[in-house]
């Protein structure tokens, strides 16, 4: 897929005997709606994906990190799916530190983000692809701060449906809640948790309202970049 020259590819999940081990010792030892006592040698990412992929969860990235139930909020999108008063969450452990770790208190951005997958010719779905944008007015204040994933129960969630993007099947992890999430546990997360922080793109906000509002599907809208 030529649209693929503008994403990144997820860094190699290799789920070995004693990774899986370790993963489902902490997820069992994970106090009702508590932080994880993070200390395993692997990337915080991997273990997000791995309760994901094993468990009826659901992860909400904040800066809140005292939160006893995550409630819904109006968000600001120009898809139907996304402008709705709700929770959003997902079930993909890097793209969930991305809204983490953004100081948007302390630094007004906008930002246009990507995560999906695509089946190919024989529907084998590919591993995840990215894109990170934020304000190039804030990006260049290095705005990271440490953050709070919470991991929420799965069942009261929708997800985006899969679309047809130049005639292949494209699945984006995106889930909302129109109904308030009372967490499992929560896992404190920080820049250097983040494996594409060094990519995250900053864009000119004014140029890239004008090229949404003339071409709404040109995603990525690269004219946009500065960096």
């Amino acid at each position: 897929m030529e649209i693929l020259d503008h994403y990144l590819s997820r860094p190699e999940l290799n789920l070995s005997p004693e990774k899986q081990s370790a993963f489902e010792n902490l997820w069992d030892a994970a106090g009702h709606g508590e932080l994880f006592d993070y200390h395993l040698p692997y990337p915080k990412w991997q273990f997000l994906s791995y309760l994901c992929d094993t468990k009826p969860v659901i992860l909400h990235g904040s800066q809140l990190s005292e939160l006893p139930t995550v409630q819904p909020r109006q968000a600001n999108d120009i898809r139907a799916f996304a402008n709705q008063r709700a929770i959003y969450a997902t079930t993909d452990g890097i793209w969930v530190i991305y809204f983490a770790i953004l100081d948007r208190k302390n630094h007004p951005m906008s930002l246009y983000n990507a995560c999906f997958r695509f089946q190919d010719a024989v529907d084998l779905w590919s591993d995840p692809y990215y894109f990170f944008s934020i304000s190039h007015s804030a990006l260049k204040h290095s705005p990271w701060i440490s953050g709070t994933i919470y991991i929420l129960p799965r069942e009261s969630f929708n997800k985006e449906p899969n679309q047809q993007i130049m005639g292949v099947t494209v699945d984006f992890p995106h889930w909302v809640s129109t109904s308030p999430a009372e967490p499992i546990a929560k896992l404190t997360v920080g820049p250097e948790d983040f494996p594409f922080l060094a990519q995250i793109h900053g864009h000119d906000d004014d140029l890239l309202a004008k090229l949404v509002k003339e071409d709404p599907d040109g995603f990525p809208w690269p004219e946009a970049l500065i960096s």
